[in-house]
């Protein structure tokens, strides 16, 4: 990987949402004391990003990492260094149990909030440039990316239960996926009839680039900017960056988040849950 590739990936993981969605490198590890120093760590990061990154501190990683609070662009992340200081770690690290190591210590070190529980995400969804499509059945919230191929799988498999009446789907266009995806959120959220703008991009959806079918926006407006931004850190609050996220009324009238499609079928998954109006659980 060249040094240059390696810089752009560190910068995506500030942005990208903690995901791991644009890394290209997974370790699965316990977690031992820390071995390379501040100094060696901060010579790394020079040399690695040709300055563009400097390491503010060092702290033990798992599986003989060495963890480095990062400051790149003015932004606060985290990095990872081998134990002997000559690799540069960015993304995520996951543990035994499938659990991010590199989300955690964000969290730890206060690099990023800890996640607002679904409840309140889904009070803020119901105020946000959103808009809904179905007219009758239980709604659910969902997060997507208009360059997102499993928010284009969702969109399919809810469209036959929005058309029959059995689901309302109240859409929050947000934008990280690719460089793409900010212009074509802004086209969807400024379209006169977002449903319809979200309609065409779906239709001209093309699997085999992963991108939506909607044209770019050229010019958007400085509201439309802000409403695609603020959808996204909206959906940052959550946790994690991944679309669709889901939030629904369980059995119990309790809201819940999922990142990601259900593995039941959507027609099966909707008949089990409640409706939200407003951003709460009907009761």
């Amino acid at each position: 990987m060249e040094k240059k590739t390696i810089a752009l990936a560190i910068g995506l993981f500030i942005i990208g949402g903690f995901t791991g969605a644009v890394v290209e490198r997974f370790a699965v590890a316990p977690r031992v004391e820390t071995e390379v120093s501040l100094s060696a760590a901060k010579n790394l990061l020079e040399s690695v990003t040709h300055g563009q990154a400097k390491a503010e501190k060092v702290f033990p990683g798992p599986g003989g990492l060495t963890g480095i609070e990062v400051t790149l662009g003015g932004h606060p992340t985290i990095a990872f260094a081998t134990a002997d200081g000559k690799y540069l770690i960015a993304g995520p690290v996951l543990n035994t149990q499938g659990e991010d190591e590199a989300h955690a210590a964000m969290m730890k070190l206060g690099l990023i909030p800890k996640p607002a529980s679904p409840a309140i995400i889904a009070k803020k969804a119901a105020h946000a440039d959103s808009f809904v499509l179905g007219t009758s059945g239980p709604e659910m919230i969902a997060f997507v990316d208009p360059d997102c191929i499993f928010c284009h799988k969702f969109y399919e498999e809810a469209k036959p239960l929005i058309d029959a009446g059995k689901l309302r789907v109240r859409y929050v266009v947000v934008a990280f996926l690719k460089r793409s995806s900010g212009p074509r959120a802004a086209a969807i959220l400024g379209a006169k009839d977002p449903a319809i703008a979200m309609a065409e991009n779906e239709k001209g959806f093309d699997e085999a680039t992963e991108e939506g079918g909607i044209k770019p926006a050229q010019n958007p407006g400085t509201a439309i900017i802000s409403a695609v931004e603020n959808n996204t850190k909206l959906l940052s609050e959550s946790g994690e960056m991944a679309t669709p996220t889901l939030i629904y009324c369980d059995q119990k009238g309790e809201p819940t988040l999922a990142h990601g499609l259900s593995k039941e079928n959507l027609k099966d998954f909707v008949a089990h849950i409640g409706n939200l109006q407003n951003g709460a659980c009907q009761k």
